[in-house]
C-alpha cells in the first residue's frame, strides 16, 4: 500500500515495506516394483524408488527385511522335505539425480547387515539440510551361487519394506 506525505512540517512519518518469501513444502516418495522373481544367481533390479523434499530437518530412508537378509525357503524346517536351505542375498541402491547436502548416504547392505531390524540408507547427518534431494534410486540385490544353489528345488521368499519418514 502506497503512503503519500505531502507538506511535511515539523513532524515525523514513516512509510513501510513489507518482505515475505514463500516456497512450498515438499516431501515426496514413491516406489515402482519392477519383478519380484530372482531368476539366475548375479544382479537383479528389483525396481525403483524416488525422493523428494527440501524441508531443513530433511527426512531418512530405511529398509528392513521380513527374513533377514535371505531368501528363506517357504513352510517350517520339518517340511523342507528337498533339503531347501536360506539363500543369501546382498543389497546395492543406485542413485541418479540430486541428493541434499546433509544427508548422509550408505547404499550397500551386505546379507549379514540385513539381519537388523532395519538398515539406514538415507538420513540427515546434522541439524540442518541445506540443498533439495530429488533423485530416483534403483534396488539390485545381489546373489553369489557358487554352489548352483538357484538351480535346486523349492520355493523361497523375503519381503523388503522401505520406510520413508519426513522429520
Amino acid at each position: 500500500m502506497a503512503e503519500e506525505f505531502q507538506n511535511v512540517l515539523n513532524t515525523t512519518v514513516s512509510g513501510t515495506f513489507e518482505l515475505n518469501h514463500t516456497v512450498e513444502r515438499v516431501s515426496f516418495f514413491k516406489t515402482l516394483v519392477e519383478t519380484a522373481q530372482i531368476r539366475n544367481s548375479g544382479t537383479t533390479r528389483l525396481g525403483r524408488f524416488f525422493i523428494k523434499n527440501n524441508t531443513r530437518d530433511g527426512y531418512r530412508l530405511s529398509i528392513a527385511s521380513e527374513k533377514k537378509g535371505v531368501l528363506s525357503p517357504t513352510g517350517t524346517s520339518i517340511n523342507r522335505l528337498d533339503g531347501e536351505v536360506d539363500i543369501p542375498y546382498n543389497l546395492s541402491i543406485v542413485a541418479q539425480g540430486e541428493i541434499g547436502i546433509g544427508i548422509d548416504t550408505d547404499y550397500t547392505h551386505l546379507s549379514n547387515d540385513l539381519t537388523a531390524d532395519e538398515v539406514t540408507v538415507l538420513s540427515a547427518s546434522g541439524s540442518v539440510v541445506s540443498s533439495l534431494t530429488d533423485a530416483e534410486f534403483s534396488v539390485y540385490v545381489d546373489i553369489i551361487d557358487d554352489s548352483n544353489i538357484l538351480e535346486m528345488a523349492g520355493t523361497y521368499t523375503d519381503t523388503l519394506t522401505l520406510t520413508y519418514e519426513d522429520l
